[in-house]
């Protein structure tokens, strides 16, 4: 039973790293780049919109 066991694990291994190489290797740099990327975008347009919320409240202030 045990060898069987053992059998069957070797043949999901064997199986798991076929599909692995046939997948493309992923750029951890360029993926981790891009978001960091992405993130600072939203956090610039973020503050850009607070910004101009802030000018607008404070320029109707002033007119009433």
């Amino acid at each position: 039973m045990l060898v069987v066991i053992a059998l069957l694990q070797l043949i999901m291994i064997g199986i798991l790293l076929n599909i692995n190489s046939k997948l493309k290797p992923r750029d951890y740099i360029a993926d981790a780049m891009e978001r960091d990327r992405r993130i600072r975008e939203e956090r610039e347009k973020k503050q850009q919109m607070e910004q101009w919320s802030h000018e607008s409240s404070a320029g109707s202030r002033d007119h009433s």
